[in-house]
């Protein structure tokens, strides 16, 4: 059929992801279609803006957790299909006493999260005790001064900075009990960040961190030491995950030993470490629910074929960590090689060289489909809810399935960025919807009419 001269109309389906608010008045829309989930909704999390930083930084509510911005993220993240978020509690000096900023925590988890049907993920990180870890005088975790044990009711091996990281950490399960729904105890302890005089990539000794992880385990699941609860039933819902091992691995480990270890090996090491094994033998299973991984892609190149090579390369790495377990785990439990995966952080940088908004889109969507197919993973938290500094420049760090219009280097916020006082995004990325149709929420498929000139 040849095309007139005149503006000819053709029909296309053109499929518009919008949020699940009445639809526009448009001429041959469609009405809402609810997908079916790709993948279990459960599954899907997000790491989120962590409300220590948005405490005072609203003029209407003057030292106080910014309520309007928390109340716009729990509501952004339900809109975009997340059922679980993850967020750090975090102790800073000069920042107020420690129930003071714990408290600043209340009203998300409280009020937000469930209003939301959101479920929480505590982060107890090194940041309970604001002391580098690397530290090695009396008051880091590497210290060899150890408290006598009629000082402390950890029992042996515990120094000052372990004791007060216990203290904290207890009393902030116990504030709130079964509203946090998992914790990831630690933070990649295998590969710590650059700070300070410290160059980045030391790995805590794995005997350390085991023995920390597994005191924490031991007092809360048997309801002994400091902080005992009088009715503990709650504690059986609540579940405890080691820390998210960074895919790197360690250049070295501080500690007995300065050499570098692999992921695996250092799993491996944590398992087969005094404190997880007395734990097993006297209590019949090792001190943890689940493992906490970060298997961050290497690299990462625009092209959908390019994205799909990276995404199984990262399901190679959990292949290569779920047979060293079983390697380490099968002649004397075999059960315990099969304990599932969290993957706790996963995400993608819109900005760095070679990397894009599609890019992030479609991997993305090709992460939670391939992590969810294994079999033998939990959750899957998306690395992150929101953009932060640098906004701009080689640096530049945009993580997140939103932005919100921020300031940095600004002393008044905490952490000296401020973002809009009412978290209101000025943008939605193609990620956020992605994650959406993910969680099979409802979609709009719009029918609009384009020109063809001849």
């Amino acid at each position: 059929m040849s095309i007139r001269s005149t503006t000819a109309l053709v029909a296309a389906l053109l499929f518009v992801l919008l949020p699940s608010l009445p639809p526009p008045a448009v001429v041959g829309a469609a009405t809402p279609m609810a997908q079916p989930a790709p993948i279990s909704p459960a599954m899907l999390g997000v790491v989120v803006r962590d409300p220590w930083y948005e405490y005072g930084t609203n003029p209407r509510y003057p030292n106080q957790p910014n309520y309007e911005a928390q109340e716009t993220m729990g509501r952004i993240l339900a809109e975009a299909g997340a059922r679980w978020v993850r967020l750090e509690f975090i102790v800073q000096a000069g920042a107020g006493s420690f129930e003071a900023q714990i408290a600043r925590n209340d009203y998300f988890i409280n009020a937000v999260a469930p209003r939301y049907g959101l479920k929480v993920m505590g982060l107890l990180a090194f940041r309970l005790v604001d002391v580098d870890p690397r530290d090695s005088s009396d008051v880091g975790l590497l210290s060899d001064n150890y408290l006598a044990v009629s000082a402390t009711p950890y029992g042996g091996g515990v120094n000052q900075y372990m004791q007060a990281w216990l203290n904290q950490a207890l009393q902030i399960v116990n504030r709130y009990q079964d509203r946090v729904a998992a914790y990831e105890v630690l933070n990649e302890p295998n590969r710590l960040p650059v700070l300070g005089n410290f160059a980045g990539g030391e790995g805590i000794a794995p005997a350390r961190v085991a023995t920390l992880h597994t005191k924490l385990y031991r007092c809360f699941r048997q309801n002994q030491c400091a902080y005992t609860v009088a009715d503990p039933t709650w504690r059986a819902g609540v579940q405890l995950v080691l820390g998210g091992l960074h895919p790197k691995g360690s250049d070295t480990i501080i500690g007995p030993a300065d050499v570098a270890m692999s992921d695996r090996d250092y799993l491996a090491a944590l398992y087969r470490s005094a404190a997880f094994s007395g734990y097993r033998a006297t209590y019949g299973a090792f001190p943890l629910d689940g493992i906490g991984y970060h298997p961050y892609p290497a690299e990462i190149v625009t092209s959908l074929a390019g994205v799909g090579d990276e995404v199984t390369r990262i399901s190679g790495r959990l292949d290569a960590l779920r047979a060293q377990l079983r390697a380490t785990l099968q002649p004397s439990d075999p059960a315990a090689a099969e304990l599932p995966f969290w993957i706790t952080e996963i995400g993608y940088n819109a900005a760095a060289p070679g990397q894009s908004v599609g890019g992030q889109t479609a991997f993305l969507r090709a992460i939670f489909t391939t992590l969810a197919a294994r079999g033998d993973v939990a959750r899957v938290f998306w690395f992150k809810y929101e953009d932060f500094p640098p906004a701009n420049g080689p640096s530049a760090q945009r993580w997140g399935l939103i932005q919100i219009p921020f300031t940095e280097s600004d002393p008044r916020c905490p952490g000296e960025a401020c973002y809009a006082a009412d978290g209101v995004p000025s943008a939605r990325r193609p990620s956020f919807w992605a994650l959406r149709e993910l969680g099979g929420l409802p979609t709009y498929r719009l029918i609009l009419p384009f020109v063809v000139q001849s």
